[in-house]
């Protein structure tokens, strides 16, 4: 049952933003950062959701890091921004 819970839960995220881009929201960078903030919060609680539910460890570790990655990755790209596109 965990499992499947936690791959549903998992694609909520990324539906949503087939579903915006397919209702003809322009799949900009900011967008996308917008998306890796979203994903990366949403997965954090995934992680943290699963460690209250005392559930496998590794659905923590896994989605605390995708989590952490997304929040990373999202931040990346608003500070790449805001330096004007240099790396």
């Amino acid at each position: 049952m965990t499992l499947l819970f936690n791959l549903a839960l998992g694609l909520v995220p990324t539906l949503i933003l087939g579903a915006s881009i397919a209702a003809g929201v322009d799949d900009d960078a900011h967008h996308r950062r917008v998306f890796l903030l979203v994903y990366g919060l949403w997965a954090i609680t995934l992680a943290l959701w699963n460690w209250l539910e005392s559930s496998h460890g590794a659905w923590i570790i896994l989605w605390a890091a995708f989590g952490v990655v997304a929040l990373a990755l999202s931040y990346h790209q608003r500070a790449r921004r805001n330096t004007g596109g240099a790396p």
